[in-house]
């Protein structure tokens, strides 16, 4: 049987992973001061795609596989060479509020860096990637939309808990014959919630 000190710990977190589902840090009167998006999606966006060619497209699937792998881990080590120099971030709440924006490389592996921080050593986050449509726009530059199921694994709960889901929007860039991000735009599902890409 569990002794009081192990059932609270366990309540503890089994209210932290509710809150992180209904939404941590939830937007309150600084909404009307937030700024708008700069990125505008469509949802008909990529319906119709030109697919880059294979050797091409298996090595941008490699790289949003490393990169979910990288936030999946919390280790950000090698992270930089996924990125363009003047890579942009965009968070967009229901697609029009823009809670994160960064702009280059430093500040977005800055950012990354700060969330593996707030999540700590007692989860364990799961970026489940799938339905990628890929768009070759020239011979170095693709686009991309994804779907972005996110979990965490708290200690003490048996079972994940679903954080969030989202449209992931996508530049890449081939930058000296290396397939690399140029632009990633997350777009929850969920409304009103600060920390993503968690």
């Amino acid at each position: 049987m569990a002794s009081v000190k192990e059932r609270s710990a366990t309540r503890w977190q089994l209210a932290l992973a509710l809150g992180f589902s209904a939404g941590l840090a939830v937007v309150g009167p600084a909404e009307a001061q937030t700024p708008t998006c700069t990125y505008t999606y469509s949802f008909d966006y990529l319906r119709t795609v030109t697919n880059p060619p294979p050797s091409d497209r298996q090595e941008i699937m490699d790289l949003l596989h490393r990169y979910n792998w990288a936030l999946d881990d919390a280790n950000n080590q090698g992270m930089e060479a996924m990125l363009t120099d003047d890579v942009s971030y965009e968070l967009c709440d229901a697609g029009t509020i823009q809670l994160q924006k960064k702009t280059g490389k430093v500040q977005l592996v800055e950012y990354l860096d700060a969330i593996n921080g707030e999540m700590g050593d007692k989860s364990r986050r799961r970026h489940i990637e799938s339905n990628t449509l890929l768009n070759a726009i020239d011979a170095d530059t693709v686009e991309g939309k994804s779907t972005v199921v996110v979990t965490i694994q708290f200690t003490g709960i048996e079972t994940p808990v679903l954080d969030y889901t989202a449209t992931m929007v996508t530049k890449f860039k081939r930058d000296a014959g290396v397939w690399k991000f140029a632009m990633i735009v997350l777009l929850p599902d969920g409304p009103k919630v600060i920390l993503r890409a968690r």
